[in-house]
């Protein structure tokens, strides 16, 4: 591939020609407005609202004033079910908080391709998660998606949960990976590190505080899992996204 995954870009007072490319495209500002026409559909994107083109769609951009955004280029072979996105979508806080890192990661010029992949990859996952539909999910896995969502902080068992959404463990299981695309446990997981990443950038309790927040009363374990989930250390990511 020959194009950067991530770039980020510092303008003023541009105008972008009409154009389309072949890979999709993630646009995400991080300060000031951009005026976008996807495919005839006209918005502003800002730090609230993302911009998303699919391979081959035409785009235009104007900057009026000073702006910095980062293009997140996707690959073809990469998660072919973005195709589905809107051409404009509001971030959650922790989508925000996610592109602000990317943001001060890329200031590093020791960062590798390899580095670039993980963060794109795991901003797809945010954004992903962030837009699951609840209104096609069964009843019974959204039972045990919220008794999973009310108990980040505390340790729960498969039979629990199963109980909660008036299931069997193995009927669980087999649904709940079905539809949302995680294991119950997994997806569990998933949200504790969410809920870690957000009160790390948007708050100032201690890190031993935020893991105990999110069910972890070991710092060490805490630390070891935040780094394989976010590919950094709760530590080195508040320390990067403070400056």
């Amino acid at each position: 591939m020959k194009h950067s995954l991530l770039i980020d870009i510092n303008c003023n007072n541009i105008e972008s020609p009409i154009h389309s490319h072949d890979f999709h495209q993630l646009i995400l500002p991080i300060s000031g407005d951009l005026y976008l026409e996807i495919e005839g559909k006209q918005a502003k994107a800002n730090n609230g609202v993302v911009a998303y083109v699919t391979a081959s769609n035409k785009h235009t951009f104007v900057a009026q004033h000073e702006n910095r955004f980062l293009l997140a280029n996707i690959p073809l072979a990469w998660k072919e079910t973005l195709r589905e996105l809107p051409a404009f979508l509001e971030m959650t806080p922790t989508v925000k908080s996610y592109i602000h890192f990317i943001g001060c990661q890329l200031k590093d010029p020791a960062l590798s391709a390899l580095n670039q992949e993980q963060i794109l990859a795991m901003l797809l996952d945010l954004i992903a998660s962030s837009l699951s539909s609840s209104s096609q999910i069964d009843k019974r896995i959204l039972l045990a998606k919220t008794f999973l969502d009310d108990h980040v902080a505390t340790s729960v068992s498969l039979e629990q949960v199963a109980m909660a959404a008036h299931l069997s463990v193995r009927q669980l299981s087999t649904l709940f990976k079905e539809q949302l695309g995680f294991t119950p446990l997994n997806y569990l997981r998933d949200q504790r590190m969410k809920k870690a990443l957000t009160l790390l950038t948007q708050s100032i309790l201690p890190i031993t505080i935020i893991a105990e927040s999110v069910g972890y009363q070991n710092l060490s374990a805490f630390s070891d899992r935040f780094r394989k989930h976010f590919g950094r250390s709760p530590r080195i990511y508040r320390q990067i996204d403070k400056q």
